[in-house]
This record gives structure tokens, sequence and C-alpha cells, in this order.
């Protein structure tokens, strides 16, 4: 399946429909003169796709007045929805509905209903469409015979943003198209040809028909030619990934370990040495042991660990370099707790022999599955603790990575950024406590030419963030938290911290977060309040005038749907609005995350300015994902309108909700094929 002219798996400039599976990832850049544009589409379901789409018009200035925008092209931002209806049988075609341009400018808004059937090599694709896919041309719009109101569509394109319900599927005409691709199986080629009436921008066209091939580089590259309803040779490229599996396999090897005969019998009777053994090994491989318990024919260890991001594949990497160690005792149950510093987040537990079975392969993942527990995590009675893991504080981290900073959309340039280095340090005072800070360097830059002054109705909190970016040698962070010891029981954890100082490049202040979490319960309560005073352009350690306090109490959600996680907000925001925001996610089982946001305050629409709400869409990828070894980190992508003062959040605050991320038994049930890897 490819994708057309507008970001949609289609043929050139219909969409089909068909949807890509879901984890899926796409980027796909069009040179289709006088139209270029730049798409990123991803499918957090099956029946779902999600593109955006920035394009470039070529013919059209940014605006009238060359002091304004200089000779900058127009630009279009657009965000477009297909959703798959009934699944293709033998019998009956696909069905899907979609919708272009439904929270953008309005510029290319359009539906369409939409049907594909293959025979053979041959996929067959027909439909009907309203808005920027018929443009008054076609036949009667079929929706009139219903209710009147459908015979016109509203023209207003106000200050985009909003979800226009009242022009979907309204206007005088619909427009049919039709098209189909042959895809040759044994060179990959795909032929592609489709008839459509529509012409958003009145653009030179000689014919209703186009034609493309699609030419297959790699497993995750294609190359797209087409001729254009007559006129243009137009080129695409692009790249697909499947992320909800592994791209590279890892490489990673546990190394057996020997004893001899007097280290066996000295691990079969010295709890110190027993336990000392199992602490030097696991921590070769980055995990650290903080307590050992054993009661009379169980193991528990509490591990803290830094390198993977599936528990289960943690819990099973932990037994497989010990199970030499834990076969010197009589244990036929263990229990793995995790923790972050001071805080237990998880346990899994499951009877030794078994996970001995499944190692090898005498048992299969579905059998073992059955004896995994996803146990609470507060302390056991009578245990007889014969390890508690000492550290020598202070301890020093730092490290040093790239830095990106961008600015997409000004009048004076769509594209101005800054390469530079950021530089992070710590000392970690006690399991407590901390210090941290991060240095940027600025090494290119062409953020100056970012000359007008930002406008905006409401205190400007975030839509002096230009000013922010030009600034090449920066400290970003630099801050102290302190955190309570939690409080557990059979039924809740309970915990908090302070943090005060520098938190992120635009604010610094004094506050703090608590965290409450019913064991058995998919969902827990956050909740943060903080006074912030804005920072500097300059961002040293001095300050400008505007100061607020700022707080929200937070409800996480792990739903019972795979992977699927709701984050629901109240309180007030750094513009000194109030109001909600809805943050909705599915991680899949690889860590790779799509997610949107909204956020509505009681401000208006017009308060708020173009975007009329804050709102966007963001993409969470794993680097372990292209890498061979195991590691945590993730490179993010954030897609939002503009940046706008209304429903503005804090950023580098403690974030408490990162301890027990995903660590609930319903998500270890979502991830434990992780004993499988």
């Amino acid at each position: 399946m490819t994708s057309n002219l507008n970001g949609e798996i289609g043929l050139i400039n219909i969409p089909s429909s068909r949807i890509l599976k879901e984890g899926n990832l796409k980027l796909h850049l069009v040179n289709s003169e006088p139209i270029n544009s730049l798409f990123i589409s991803a499918n957090p379901f099956n029946w779902m796709e999600v593109s955006l789409r920035y394009a470039d018009v070529n013919t059209r200035k940014y605006s009238p007045y060359k002091s304004f925008s200089g000779d900058q092209t127009y630009k279009d931002k657009s965000f477009n929805l297909k959703i798959k209806l009934i699944e293709e049988t033998d019998r009956f075609p696909e069905l899907s509905i979609g919708f272009r341009d439904f929270i953008g400018t309005g510029k290319f808004s359009g539906e369409y209903l939409v049907t594909s059937k293959k025979i053979g090599d041959f996929d067959f694709t027909a439909g009907l469409g309203w808005g920027s896919l018929s443009e008054n041309t076609g036949i009667k719009n079929p929706f009139i015979n219903i209710d009147e109101s459908y015979s016109s569509r509203p023209l207003d394109i106000g200050q985009g943003g909003d979800i226009e319900f009242k022009r979907w599927f309204k206007g005088p005409k619909a427009s049919a198209f039709y098209g189909f691709s042959y895809l040759n199986k044994y060179s990959g080629l795909r032929f592609k040809m489709d008839y459509d009436k529509s012409n958003p921008f009145n653009l030179r066209k000689d014919s209703d028909y186009s034609f493309g091939l699609s030419i297959p580089a790699s497993n995750f590259i294609d190359i797209n030619i087409f001729k254009h309803r007559g006129v243009d040779i137009g080129f695409g490229l692009s790249y697909k990934a499947d992320y909800s599996k592994q791209l590279i396999q890892k490489d990673e090897v546990i190394n057996p370990v020997s004893f001899s005969e007097k280290d066996l019998d000295l691990l079969s009777t010295n709890d110190e040495v027993f336990s000392g053994t199992i602490n030097v090994l696991l921590s070769k491989y980055q995990i650290f042991t903080q307590e050992i318990y054993l009661k009379e024919n169980n193991f528990y260890i509490s591990v803290d660990q830094t390198k993977y991001r599936n528990l289960n594949l943690a819990a099973k990497r932990v037994i497989q370099i010990i199970e030499e160690v834990l076969s010197t005792r009589k244990i036929k149950n263990v229990s793995i707790t995790f923790q972050i510093g001071n805080v237990k987040t998880g346990s899994v537990e499951f009877p030794l022999t078994k996970f001995r079975q499944f190692l090898d392969n005498s048992i299969s993942f579905a059998e073992i599955k059955k004896y995994i527990l996803y146990e609470n995590f507060y302390p056991k009675d009578n245990e007889t603790r014969i390890f508690k893991g000492k550290v020598d504080f202070p301890l020093y981290i730092g490290g040093i990575k790239p830095d990106l900073k961008n600015h997409v959309g000004a009048p004076e340039a769509f594209y101005s950024g800054q390469i530079g280095i950021l530089a992070a340090g710590g000392i970690i005072l006690s399991k407590n406590s901390y210090l941290d800070s991060t240095v940027g360097i600025g090494i290119f830059q062409n953020l100056d030419q970012l000359r007008l002054k930002a406008f905006s109705r409401l205190p400007k909190v975030r839509s002096d963030v230009r000013e922010y970016l030009k600034e090449r040698y920066v400290i970003k962070q630099f801050s102290y938290t302190h955190m309570f010891d939690p409080t557990y029981s059979q039924d809740y954890l309970f915990f908090g911290g302070l943090k005060i100082g520098l938190f992120e490049e635009m604010y610094g202040g004094i506050g703090g977060e608590i965290l409450f979490r019913d064991i058995k319960k998919p969902w827990y309560l956050t909740a943060n309040y903080y006074w912030v005073k804005q920072r500097e352009f300059n961002q040293r350690f001095s300050f400008r005038n505007y100061e607020t306090f700022t707080g929200h109490l937070n409800f996480i959600w792990e739903t019972p749907l795979d992977g699927v996680k709701m984050i629901l907000s109240g309180g007030r925001y750094l513009a000194r609005d109030s109001g909600i925001t809805l943050n909705m996610s599915k991680t899949f089982k690889t860590g790779f995350t799509i997610g949107f946001f909204a956020t509505k305050t009681d401000i208006s629409a017009f308060e708020f300015g173009e975007g009329s709400f804050d709102k966007g869409i963001y993409f969470s990828i794993p680097l372990d994902l292209v890498s061979s070894k195991y590691r945590k980190n993730n490179a993010r992508f954030v897609w939002k309108n503009l940046t706008r003062d209304g429903g503005a959040m804090l950023s580098g605050t403690l974030d408490l909700s990162g301890f027990v991320e995903n660590s609930s038994s319903n998500f270890l049930n979502y991830f434990n094929d992780g004993f499988y890897q």
C-alpha cells in the first residue's frame, strides 16, 4: 500500500479504503508543482489512519505585505483522519470514511466515503467526495434529499483549529472518484491510475485522469513518479516502518556462570556470600540489587535497573543471570520487585521450576503465562532480609548529547533552527535527594531572522519562545529535588516530592507533587502545585516580572484496551486561565507511542488566537528499536498548530507518574511477551 498526494493510503489524488497495520509510521515527501507537501501519517489502530500535512503553495505569497513575510510562499497545515467502517471479505468490499483538513484552516477541507476491493493483483477503488474533493462539480449532493441545509457549505475559514462539524458532507455537489492499482509481485512495482474532478486551488488541469508508478527502493523506502492531471510530472519519496515490531534484533548474550564445589557449598549455606554474588552478577548487566529477602522456599529481590523498558524482560534477565546461584537453594517461587530510587513500582512473581522449563523449551510461552503473577509490591511479612544495597553518596553523573531547536511556520521563514550540544550533570546526594543541571551551547543557527515580536491578548507565557530560542549559551535547567519516603500498604502507594530551581528554559520557582495509587486498580492520581517566575531571555539566573501559581489534579487510567492510556488533567495554567486537558495515547509492545492531547480553558477562541484552542499529536520512538542494544531513551516528536499562551503547562517538573508508568498488572500483562524475547 502506498500514499497519495494528500498523505493518505490511496492512489494518486484519491484515497482508498486501505489502512496500514497498527504501529506503522510513515513520512512522505511530494513534489507536485505548484504544491509541495510534507506528510507524517500514523496508525494507532488497525482501523484508523491519522496524517499531518504541511503544504507549500509556491504560486501564492505568505501574505500581501513584503515587509511582514518577504518572498515566503503560502504555507498551510492540515490534519486528516480515515476510519475503516467495514472489513473486506470474499464477497464484499472494504468501506472507510475520511475527513481532510478538519482541524486546520479548512482550505483543504473535505469528506469522503470510499470502498476498495482486491481482485487478484488488482485493487479497485471508488468513492464519493465532498468539499475539496468535489469543488461543486459532479452530481447533486445526496444528503440534500435528507435535509435542505446540506445544499450549501460554509466558506468561513476562521482562525483554524476548530472541528467544523457544520461543514461535513455539505455543498450543492458531490463528486465521484475511482481508480485502481496493479501490483507486480515479482518486481514490487505498483502501477496506479485514478479519476477525480477536484481542483482546490483552481490549478492548471488538462485531464481528470492521473497515472503513477511506485518503485520499492528498500523494505522501508518507496519512490513515486506520477503524471498529475495531464500536466506535470511529479515525484514522491516515502519512508515507512512498522514500529510495533523490533526493527533490529538484539545481540545481548547472557554468559553462563560456573562455580566450584567449594563455591557451591558456600552459596548454599552462607547468606552473605549468596546475596553478595547475586549483587555482583546483576550489576554487570546494569541491574542493581536493592534488597534480598528469604522466606521458607520463597526468594524476594528488589532491583533498580536502567536498561530495559519492558519489566517482564528485565525479570527474565534477572533469573537468567542468577539461576546458577538460585539452584544452590531449594527455592520454589521467585518475586522480583522493580524500583526507581526509593519507590517500588511493581512486582513479577512465578514458580522457578516452571520458568526453568520454559527456558529449556519444555513448556510453551502460553503455558508459562498461566503461572506469572503481578502482585502488590508492599513489604511482605515474616521475611528475612539477607541483603540491603549500600551506596556511597554523593554520586556524580553526567553526559553530552546533541540538541536541536526549531521553529516552523514563522512569517519570516518557513524553518528556523539551531544545532547545539546539551551537557547534563548531577549530584545524587542520597536516595531521596539530588541536584541536576543542563547547559546548552549553540553551534549553528539561523534563528536571528525571527524579527517579529509576539502578539498575544493573554500574558505572553509561551508566545515569546522565539526570544528564548535565539540564545546560544544557556542554562536550560538547574534544580534541587527531594523525594519523600513512600508509604505502602496492601492496598495503596502514596509518595511525593519537592523541587526548587530553574525548571525549564522559560520558568523557575518552587513546588511539589504527590501521587496516590490504589494498587488493585488500573488508575492513579497525581497532584502538583508550583509558584513560578518567568526567566529572562538570556536564560541565566535573572527573571522577568511575570509570576504566577499553576497546578493540576491528574487522573491517569491504564484502560482495558491494549496499551491505551488516558490522562485527564484539570487546574490552572501558566496564563492564569483554568480548564482541562485530555491526553490519549497508545503504547505498543516495543515502546512506540502515538498520542494526542487537547486543552480547553475559560478563555475564548478569540482570546486564544489562531488555532482556537491548544491541541497536538505526538510520537515517541524508542531508540533501541533501531539499535542492537537495549536502552530506555526515546526520540519524541510533537506537532502543534502554533505556540500560543492559552492552556500552557509548566515543563521540567517532578512528573511522578513516570515512576509507576506501565507497571500496573494491566500493563504488565500487556507486555508479558517480554518473557518470550
